[in-house]
């Protein structure tokens, strides 16, 4: 990919980002499932969960980063819309380290990453919030150099990590979504914000663009989308449902020693 093209990327993707029209990222977990959703979807994004668990590799930094970066580069070559990573913590807990992952996946295509503060050393913790605001920092200065306008989501899990009530959890995450905008973030992320009023209470606190995750419970995306939310993702649940239907189906293949659908002319992967 060309500079130019990776640079109009990133800015398609920061436009994305529309208040009542929030984007909607099914995530992926390898080129085929990548593929398969840039047919009929705005904007591509890697779940490190599910890329794990398709790799046999825990998530929380578990995946060797040659192979992420290498995913990123066969993803950003085989689909033609803007790319966004889960750098998960930058792949290092030092400022100097995140700047050396950003390069690599912005090097491989990438136009937007997620980076989060409740990872460290591969353990799920909370760190301080001038410790991602650090890596973020250095992020967007190696991002500068690069020419890419890159799309830096800063995740927060407060919720996630149970910090406290709910009503300490939201005010931690907006303590924290303050000091990462001030950072140079472009949007905050907090997993496990699920009460549709704590999320537009949220929404008002932050002048970043919000981003949910879906998760049970969830309010529907018209009602994320009337309280102000601008991003929303699918998380792990795609690959998740995938696997489902596949146990499923192999199971009705065993016990029927039928091939059922899978000769159908639309079923075949070269039709």
């Amino acid at each position: 990919m060309d500079a130019g093209t990776q640079q109009q990327y990133a800015e398609t993707f920061h436009g994305l980002h529309r208040k009542g029209d929030p984007l909607i990222l099914f995530n992926a977990w390898d080129v085929a499932t990548a593929k398969a959703i840039a047919k009929t979807s705005s904007a591509i994004a890697t779940s490190s969960g599910a890329v794990a668990s398709a790799l046999g590799y825990a998530d929380g930094e578990g995946v060797p980063f040659d192979m992420v970066t290498g995913l990123v580069s066969r993803i950003s070559a085989s689909v033609s819309v803007p790319v966004s990573i889960d750098l998960e913590a930058g792949y290092g807990d030092t400022p100097d380290a995140a700047a050396k992952s950003a390069t690599k996946v912005l090097e491989a295509g990438a136009i937007g990453i997620n980076i989060e503060d409740g990872l460290s050393e591969r353990k799920r913790q909370l760190v301080s919030p001038e410790q991602l605001a650090a890596k973020i920092k250095a992020v967007r200065a190696t991002a500068q150099r690069l020419g890419i306008h890159l799309f830096i989501n800063a995740r927060t899990d407060p919720f996630l990590l149970k910090f406290g009530s709910p009503d300490q959890c939201l005010n931690e995450a907006a303590r924290r979504a303050k000091v990462y905008a001030d950072a140079g973030a472009d949007g905050i992320f907090v997993p496990g914000l699920t009460d549709l009023t704590l999320i537009e209470k949220f929404v008002r606190l932050t002048p970043l663009p919000v981003n949910i995750m879906v998760t049970q419970g969830l309010p529907e995306i018209p009602d994320l989308a009337r309280v102000g939310v601008r991003r929303v993702s699918l998380g792990p649940w795609p690959m998740m449902a995938a696997l489902r239907v596949i146990g499923q189906a192999a199971a009705a293949v065993a016990a029927s020693k039928q091939y059922g659908t899978f000769l159908q002319p639309n079923a075949a992967a070269g039709a």
